[in-house]
């Protein structure tokens, strides 16, 4: 609590003017959301440091502020009553769900912090054919509801994300190959629209807003809740872990390569990372089949000297609790991404020599962690859905995720990052494996990615359509997220 109290004490005299009249206004604001929402909400101003510092906490330190306040809404009633004040007086919101953006300010403000925490309900249907989410909930806390009826949802590959930023930003999940996105496999949203109006977004109502939040994040609206269509789960999967020293690298990457090229079978899944160091990379292998069986493409991985192995057959939620999904406390950090048609042995020579380059000065630059994600999805966009991601054709996501510990390093470190995704793309182009198609995964996209490069000319064009006709205030605009 001593850290937060020099924050606080810092930003309160250390700001200009201007910066300290928005904070008393927004301050304001607070006190007239607290005179205003429901008892089941509440609101949590700095003075209650424990509370007030559990809220505002994110997944990479980088990604907090110091908020006026923060409202922990309970019903979409109270979240409309808190947009039209904060709409009203123009006051700066963020809306955050599990904390896990890496781009600061965009689910982190120095205005109010409208936390969607105690939005965490989970209601199976009757027929067992959906199942209505919080967005405030984790995605953790869906599976365990839905293990026992023997059922599970297209969402997050690890225990923390929550549902809400997750779903908004598209999806990518262990049950991708079989059933798309996780925006694929949506029924309804509930939506708080900036005016304050309470809605559903469906393929049969609100059709063009439907389409907006399906990857395009927190633009049109608060989305309080998202009604999820289920599929059968099998008791017993197979995956895990493995960790792998230097000298098992090029054999690993080899595998994941004849693995992109072999596998048929969608219920086989993949993620090949790459961890630099001051030396030699390491490597890391996280394996998932939907079954209790090892399939044949796991075959090759087999022979490779591991360090540390934990793969075999386990319960969903006991495989999700075997990736490791922590950070050293305090890193700051960011994600980055390119995507590309397939993975190439050339193509994952280049991401080799990019980890090799930037693992050698990453301790220069305060560096902890530098590591690039593979994932050799099969073809999932046959599931795709009209969405303002485009997925249609497949695209395969590299994973750029970078930890540090000094602010003074955050623009180098975003600048490695940015010149890191141009070469692979060079290259990608150069091996005929880009399409002038492909778009910044929005889940992983650096902070400020274009609407053009998120999302495509076209849907871009139509997603600013959208939101001049439901914001002509622009009252999103007061969250922070990319820019339309």
């Amino acid at each position: 609590m001593a850290f937060l109290s020099v924050v606080l004490s810092a930003f309160v005299f250390g700001c200009g003017l201007a910066e300290a009249v928005a904070i008393n206004n927004a301050t304001d604001t607070c006190k007239e959301i607290a005179r205003s929402i429901s008892d089941s909400s509440r609101v949590i101003f700095p003075i209650q440091a424990a509370s007030y510092a559990d809220a505002i906490s994110h997944w990479f330190l980088s990604s907090s502020d110091t908020p006026a306040c923060v409202v922990k809404v309970a019903s979409a009633e109270d979240v409309s009553v808190v947009l039209q004040i904060v709409g009203s007086s123009r006051t700066q919101f963020a809306v955050y769900s599990g904390g896990h953006a890496s781009n600061p300010g965009f689910s982190s403000t120095k205005g109010v912090h409208i936390s969607l925490e105690d939005l965490n309900h989970i209601y199976l249907s009757e027929d067992q054919r959906t199942v209505t989410v919080g967005f405030g909930a984790a995605w953790i806390d869906v599976y365990r509801y839905l293990e026992p009826y023997g059922l599970n949802v297209v969402g997050g590959r690890v225990i923390g994300p929550g549902v809400g930023g997750f779903t908004l930003g598209g999806g990518f999940s262990w049950k991708t190959n079989q059933h798309g996105l996780t925006v694929d496999t949506l029924k309804s949203l509930t939506v708080v629209l900036p005016n304050g109006t309470i809605t559903t977004a469906s393929n049969n109502h609100n059709q063009d807003l439907f389409f907006a939040l399906k990857g395009g994040m927190n633009r049109f609206g608060i989305v309080t809740s998202g009604e999820f269509y289920t599929h059968q789960q099998p008791p017993r999967v197979y995956g895990g872990l493995r960790v792998y020293p230097p000298t098992s690298v090029q054999a690993v990457l080899n595998a994941t390569v004849n693995f992109f090229y072999d596998n048929k079978d969608p219920r086989a899944g993949l993620i090949t990372t790459l961890d630099a160091g001051s030396l030699e990379p390491t490597a890391m292998g996280i394996f998932f089949f939907d079954g209790p069986d090892k399939p044949p493409a796991f075959d090759e991985f087999d022979g490779i000297p591991a360090i540390l192995d934990n793969v075999g057959e386990k319960t969903w939620t006991s495989f999700l609790a075997s990736i490791p999904a922590y950070l050293v406390l305090n890193a700051r950090g960011a994600f980055a991404t390119v995507s590309t048609s397939e993975i190439s042995a050339s193509f994952l020579a280049a991401v080799q020599q990019e980890a090799e380059d930037i693992g050698r000065v990453a301790e220069l630059h305060s560096g902890l962690t530098v590591s690039f994600d593979i994932e050799p999805f099969t073809d999932y966009g046959q599931h795709a859905t009209e969405s303002a991601y485009p997925h249609a054709d497949s695209p395969l996501p590299l994973n750029l995720y970078f930890a540090w510990t000094n602010p003074a390093e955050d623009d180098w470190w975003h600048a490695r990052m940015r010149q890191a995704t141009e070469r692979l793309k060079q290259v990608a182009i150069e091996e005929g494996i880009y399409k002038d198609t492909y778009t910044a995964y929005p889940n992983y996209a650096l902070a400020g990615t274009t609407a053009e490069e998120l999302y495509g000319q076209r849907n871009a064009a139509r997603l600013r359509s959208i939101r001049n006709r439901i914001d002509p205030d622009r009252i999103m605009d007061l969250a922070g997220g990319f820019e339309l």
